[in-house]
């Protein structure tokens, strides 16, 4: 995503079967299988065994893993890499979705319908928080990928419209990705709202970064697990958090 050259080369990926290169054995997602193919353009480093686990890329130097979820299951394989190489996470996430529906019993597919609901780097961090005591680690590195793109459903969830819990089958991008890389701790204070005030609560922290309550407090323990924010006593009745002196 540096370069028109990458970026053609990405697309290109996007376009190629998903079993191409020895790739699509574990049943991946198309944009997951892409992005392998775009952090290694040379097969050979794809899915390379270390110790006991498969790294998603390994050129002989870095390893790349490209996590879509569950960063849960990530944290005991990215902790045995960091102690033997530099690692990148890789996180594409939604900035803008496109649903497309589909109706599993007669085959219609609906026309794409934009949801409302828009994507942004501070989202990531309800996933991060599973690998918060790594984020501090000098050799590990976060990449967000916030894509435009197509969803594609299955009408096969529950409620009037089938639409809740509905299972989500592939993920195509519409644009270029906007790139978010996070290395330092400075990184990730540059995606705090601007305006937060001197001491807050969690509450006013997630009104101010626009998230929902769960999703601020795992924010909020990244950021104090990084030294970007520290408990700072009571604002009114509730726990005050404040930004680090040294930041």
């Amino acid at each position: 995503m540096h370069s028109e050259q990458d970026l053609q080369r990405f697309f290109e990926s996007l376009r190629m079967p998903a079993e191409q290169n020895g790739v699509g054995t574990l049943a991946e997602k198309r944009l997951h299988a892409a992005l392998k193919r775009y952090y290694a353009p040379d097969s050979s480093c794809l899915e390379v065994p270390i110790g006991r686990y498969v790294a998603d890329v390994f050129d002989g130097e870095r390893i790349v893993e490209i996590q879509t979820r569950q960063f849960a299951r990530l944290a005991g394989k990215l902790q045995f890499f960091l102690e033997r190489y530099p690692t990148t996470v890789v996180y594409p996430m939604p900035r803008t979705r496109y649903l497309v529906w589909t109706d599993p019993e007669t085959g219609e597919t609906k026309s794409p319908r934009k949801s409302p609901i828009v994507g942004k780097p501070l989202d990531a961090f309800h996933e991060l928080y599973r690998i918060r005591n790594l984020l501090g680690v000098e050799t590990l590195t976060v990449e967000l990928l916030l894509f435009d793109l197509d969803e594609y459903r299955l009408l096969d969830g529950y409620g009037k419209e089938r639409k809740k819990g509905s299972t989500q089958v592939q993920r195509i991008p519409r644009s270029a990705p906007e790139l978010i890389r996070l290395q330092t701790p400075e990184d990730y204070a540059a995606l705090l709202p601007k305006d937060l005030p001197e001491r807050f609560t969690a509450l006013q922290f997630a009104k101010l970064a626009k998230l929902k309550s769960r999703q601020a407090y795992s924010a909020i323990h990244v950021l104090e697990a990084l030294g970007i924010l520290q408990e700072d006593g009571t604002v009114g009745k509730a726990k005050g958090y404040s930004l680090h002196g040294k930041l």
